[in-house]
Order: C-alpha cells, then sequence, then structure tokens
C-alpha cells in the first residue's frame, strides 16, 4: 500500500509539473503577461502562453524565442520586432496582428489564422505554415525562404518584393495576391491557382509550376528561366517581355496569352495550345513546337491559323 501511495504521489507531481509547463501555471513570466496583456521587451523565452486570451497584448520586441503559444488568441497583437525563433503557434489566432520585422524562422504556425495581419520585412524562413490563412494581408519584403506553405491560404494577400526561395507553395490558393518583384527561386507551385495574381518582374527562375492555373495572371517582365510549366493554365495571361529562356510550357494553355517581346530562347512549346496568343516581336531562337495548336496566333513572322477547326 506504501509503495502505491508512493507512485501515486509521484504520478501527481510528474501531471503537476507538466499542467505548469503546458499552461504556464505558477510561471511568472507568463501570469504578467497576462496581468498586464503584455510585457513589451521582456526576456520570455520558453513561456508558456498555451490557450491564452490575450487580444491586443503588446509583446513588441519581446524574446518569445521557443515559447509554446498553441491554440492562443493574439488577435490585433503588437508583434513587432519580435524574436520567436522555434516558437509554436499552432491553430492560433493572428488576425489583424503586427508582425512587421519579426524573427519567426523555424515557428511553427500550422492552421493558424493571420488573415489581415501585417508582417513587413517578417522572417519566416523553414516555418511550418501549413494550412495557415495569410488572405488579406500584408507582408512586402518579408522572407518565406524554404518555408512549408501546404494548403495555406493567400487570397489577395500584398508579397510585393517577398523571398519565398524554395517555398512549398504546392496547391495553395494564391487568386489576387500581390508577388510584383518577388523571388520565387526554385519554388514548388505544382497545382498552384494564382489567378489574376501579379507577378511582375518577379523572378521564378527554376520554379515548378506544372498544372499551375495562372488565368489573367500579370507576369509582364517575369523571369521564367528553365521554369517548369507543362500543363500549366495561362489563358490571356500577361507575359510580355518575360524571360522564358529553357523554359518547359509542354501541353500549357496560352490561349489568348500575351507573349509579345518575351524570350523564349530554347522554350519546349511542344502541344501546347496557342490558339489567340500574341507572340510578336518575341524571340523564338531554338524554340520546340511539335504539334503545337497555332489558330489566329500572332507569331513574330506573321499570323499562323493553320489549326484552327
Amino acid at each position: 500500500m506504501r509503495t502505491f501511495l508512493k507512485i501515486f504521489l509521484a504520478v501527481i507531481l510528474v501531471l503537476a509539473a507538466l499542467a505548469g509547463w503546458l499552461f504556464g501555471y505558477d510561471e511568472p513570466r507568463a501570469r504578467a503577461v497576462k496581468a498586464d496583456n503584455g510585457c513589451p521587451g521582456c526576456d520570455l523565452q520558453q513561456v508558456s502562453l498555451w490557450a491564452a486570451d490575450l487580444p491586443d497584448v503588446n509583446l513588441r520586441g519581446a524574446d518569445l524565442r521557443g515559447a509554446i503559444m498553441m491554440w492562443s488568441n493574439f488577435r490585433r497583437a503588437d508583434l513587432r520586432q519580435t524574436a520567436m525563433k522555434g516558437a509554436n503557434l499552432w491553430w492560433s489566432d493572428l488576425r489583424q496582428a503586427t508582425l512587421d520585422r519579426a524573427d519567426l524562422e523555424g515557428v511553427s504556425l500550422g492552421r493558424a489564422d493571420m488573415r489581415d495581419a501585417m508582417g513587413a520585412g517578417a522572417r519566416f524562413d523553414l516555418a511550418d505554415m501549413s494550412g495557415t490563412n495569410l488572405s488579406g494581408g500584408s507582408f512586402p519584403g518579408a522572407s518565406f525562404r524554404r518555408a512549408h506553405l501546404l494548403q495555406a491560404q493567400f487570397l489577395g494577400t500584398n508579397l510585393q518584393g517577398a523571398d519565398l526561395t524554395e517555398a512549398n507553395l504546392h496547391g495553395v490558393n494564391m487568386t489576387g495576391s500581390d508577388l510584383s518583384g518577388a523571388i520565387l527561386i526554385g519554388a514548388s507551385l505544382t497545382g498552384t491557382i494564382l489567378a489574376d495574381a501579379n507577378l511582375s518582374g518577379a523572378d521564378l527562375s527554376g520554379a515548378r509550376l506544372s498544372d499551375a492555373k495562372l488565368l489573367g495572371a500579370n507576369l509582364r517582365g517575369a523571369i521564367l528561366v528553365k521554369a517548369k510549366l507543362p500543363v500549366a493554365n495561362l489563358t490571356g495571361a500577361d507575359l510580355s517581355g518575360a524571360n522564358l529562356t529553357g523554359a518547359n510550357l509542354t501541353w500549357a494553355n496560352l490561349t489568348g496569352a500575351n507573349l509579345s517581346g518575351a524570350n523564349l530562347t530554347g522554350a519546349i512549346l511542344s502541344t501546347a495550345d496557342l490558339t489567340d496568343a500574341d507572340l510578336t516581336n518575341a524571340n523564338m531562337s531554338g524554340v520546340i513546337m511539335d504539334d503545337v495548336k497555332l489558330c489566329r496566333t500572332k507569331l513574330p513572322t506573321g499570323t499562323d491559323s493553320s489549326n484552327c477547326p
């Protein structure tokens, strides 16, 4: 019986310690944040704010590296210049929060709600943002290098000049987003929805865009050197002046696309649909055009309607 009581007490102590770690019980720093609705500039490394209700909290410049903040309410929070490397914000509410110049390298933000959040110059490198909703947000100049963004949402999001090098954006909905001047070198955009998105001047060198939906997208002056675009839908897209050197556009739908002045040197257009496309003044040196559909297509040599029904 005495042995059983010892084991029972040991289990109670372990559970109490675990609860303290998860919920911040008897954690002075966590209690102070909750009591004062913030602690700007404070050292809050490894703090537990699990399931905390802290709308409008002020944590500007705080050190939250490794903090546990899952399922917490940080709506409209001031998180500018915070250090949150390795923090866990899974399922947290960050709607309308301000994260300008915050360091969120390697942070866990899966399923977080970041609609209408602001994060100019914020760093999300290597972050897990699977299923995160960033629609309506503004992240100009932010860095998402090698971030995991599977099933995330970027509807109408401002990503001007953002760095998404080698980011995983497979199947993401980015309809109407502003990616002008963004860096997407080697990014995975297979099946990604970029309808009506602004990608003017963006660098998509080596990006994987197979089956991407780019209907009506603005790709003026974009760099698509060796980009992979097989089966991509570029209906009505503006690719004027774009650099498509060595790009793979096999089976791509370019109906009504504007490719005037584009550089298509060595590009593969086999079986692509160029109905009503405009390739006036395009550089087509070494282009592979096996079984291309030409119907009212404006080529550098004139209009070609040889494959019209």
